[in-house]
């Protein structure tokens, strides 16, 4: 079927790995869980007690794929009202996060999928396990996801063709995507992407996330900012001058006074 697909890795997985035991590694995933089934209820709770609350997943309406640190989105049609829905997952998954676990990079595109998972039950307790997600829209949204060198998520050409210029403009009226030059491994390229925030950093809300995105890059590594490889410290920096992207500084306030 053709639909809307977003795909998502982990910048930095193999470190995250290596320098974690499994507990802690578990630990962290479960938290990257938690926002993606937070992203898919389209932030909806359900109370479970008086000090718990869940995403509410009733009225999920993408269907999300985890596959080792990979995670995948997609719609079951490929209606006005399906690319809406998956926008707003993806926005929601990109902005959270930038605050909580791991640094992501994504690309939400249209194309061609086939998914028909199957478990075939042997005796003794081994499992068959096939859950297979193929089809050119994967790929494409793989290979635009891998081609970014900083943490972010683009909104591709394909996907934004399938709909009305209308819809472009209200998202970005309602600050949920941006043009941007985007750095590539080999060029910059002004595209659509997510942003991080409505409206803008002052320059201490971007002092703390800046720090924020520092500490993003490497707590979960347990890595050393001064000793990261250049690639890496690259991609850290280019998330920093996209987040700076947003940023008034008090002379631009006084400009404006």
């Amino acid at each position: 079927m053709e639909t809307f697909i977003a795909f998502f890795d982990i910048l930095g997985f193999k470190e995250i790995v290596n320098n974690n035991n499994l507990t802690e590694l578990k630990k962290l995933f479960e938290h990257l869980l938690r926002d993606t089934q937070t992203a898919v209820s389209g932030e909806t709770y359900l109370q479970m007690n008086a000090s718990e609350i869940i995403p509410d997943l009733k009225n999920q309406k993408v269907n999300c794929l985890h596959i080792s640190d990979s995670i995948v989105f997609w719609t079951n049609s490929n209606t006005e009202e399906d690319f809406k829905e998956i926008v707003s997952v993806c926005h929601s998954f990109y902005w959270r996060s930038l605050k909580t676990t791991f640094p992501l990079r994504g690309c939400l595109t249209y194309g061609e999928i086939d998914f028909n998972p199957d478990t075939i039950k042997i005796i003794g307790g081994v499992n068959f396990y096939n859950y297979s997600l193929i089809g050119k829209g994967l790929v494409d949204a793989y290979q635009k996801a891998d081609a970014i060198e900083f943490a972010g998520c683009l909104l591709d050409m394909q996907a934004i063709k399938q709909v009305q210029d209308k819809t472009i403009n209200d998202l970005i009226y309602d600050q949920k995507i941006c043009m941007y030059k985007v750095p590539f491994k080999t060029e910059f390229n002004y595209e659509h992407v997510f942003r991080p925030i409505k409206g803008t950093h002052n320059d201490v809300s971007f002092r703390n996330t800046a720090n924020g995105i520092k500490k993003l890059f490497t707590d979960a590594s347990k890595s050393d900012v001064n000793k990261m490889p250049e690639s890496v410290k690259n991609k850290l920096n280019n998330t920093i001058d996209f987040i700076s992207y947003f940023r008034e500084t008090d002379y631009d306030l006084k400009k404006l006074e």
